[in-house]
């Protein structure tokens, strides 16, 4: 089952007798974004969200997912994935594959204006989250390195 990727982070909070929680969000689809969550009422205000040059960004003709791809192995590798609601998924559609996986850094699946240009020229942007890396964890980032590293790219 596909999921949108997302990656809340905790801001800052620097008053502790308080019903609100600040935290920041971004996603493949979102710009960084600074939110208030009320926890009594559960009503999210934007406090921030990163502007984007064009002045025709509608985070709302963007899709986010993620998908599972079988490694030769029988592992299956997490992908991230951006397009535009009006991109047909097929063999015939471009796509550009970014992939990163060595000394346990990870790619999170964030937004970047700069990929705007291809998406909106019908293209997938996808994000695979090799071994190697810590997006699934330490045994992740252990079974991508020395002799259990089969492939390189």
């Amino acid at each position: 089952m596909a999921k949108k990727a997302i990656w809340p982070l905790i801001g800052t909070n620097l008053e502790s007798n308080t019903t609100i929680l600040r935290y920041n969000y971004s996603s493949l689809t979102t710009p960084y974004s600074v939110i208030d969550f009320h926890m009594e009422t559960h009503h999210r205000e934007i406090k921030k969200e990163q502007k984007v040059l064009d002045g025709n960004f509608d985070k709302k003709n963007y899709v986010s997912e993620r998908i599972w791809s079988p490694a030769q192995d029988g592992q299956n590798i997490p992908v991230s994935l951006v397009y535009r609601k009006d991109t047909e998924r097929s063999a015939s559609t471009p796509l550009l594959l970014y992939g990163y996986g060595s000394y346990g850094y990870t790619i999170d699946p964030c937004f970047s204006s700069l990929r705007l240009s291809l998406l909106d020229r019908g293209f997938i942007f996808a994000i695979a989250h090799v071994r190697g890396g810590q997006y699934l964890g330490r045994s992740w980032y252990e079974d991508g390195k020395l002799l259990k590293k089969t492939k390189y790219f």
